[in-house]
């Protein structure tokens, strides 16, 4: 008997799918390293929004209240924010445990003050994540910006 084959019959051979495979996985390999850096830039960014946005809302209360609102790193890693009694106004968690984690966050001078008119005692908050290491820093109008640099 006579093996004959059906016409217009297609397949894949061994060797073709082998191929395929070997170069499908090649670029998943290579693309996940590359996912991995995104999603820590976003995660980072995501994170310095959320600190920026705290801020700016410390300045509006400030002058909303027509009282000073104080910024301080709480005791869990978080970023507090305080009226001049001493009361918490709201607390963001951005610390290694939230929603946003970075490894720590850093405020300098200790306290962050914004009065009734939203101008402030100059500061900034420092976000570390690995190597990056963000800065947002207010100046004494209360005006906010962000920088962003490697670490040494």
């Amino acid at each position: 008997m006579r093996y004959r084959p059906i016409r217009g019959a297609v397949g894949v051979t061994l060797p073709e799918l082998l191929i395929t495979l070997t170069i499908v996985g090649t670029l998943a390999a290579l693309g996940a390293s590359g996912f991995r850096s995104l999603r820590a830039a976003t995660s980072m960014r995501a994170a310095t929004w959320s600190v920026r946005n705290h801020l700016a809302l410390a300045r509006s209360l400030a002058i909303a209240r027509r009282e000073k609102i104080r910024v301080r790193r709480g005791p869990q890693g978080d970023l507090v924010l305080l009226t001049a009694s001493g009361e918490t106004v709201v607390a963001a968690a951005v610390g290694p445990g939230a929603d946003v984690p970075v490894d720590s966050l850093r405020v300098r001078p200790s306290t962050l003050r914004f009065n009734a008119r939203g101008q402030a005692a100059p500061g900034s908050v420092y976000l570390y994540r690995g190597d990056r290491v963000v800065r947002v820093v207010t100046n004494f109008l209360g005006r906010l910006r962000v920088e962003a640099y490697r670490a040494p």
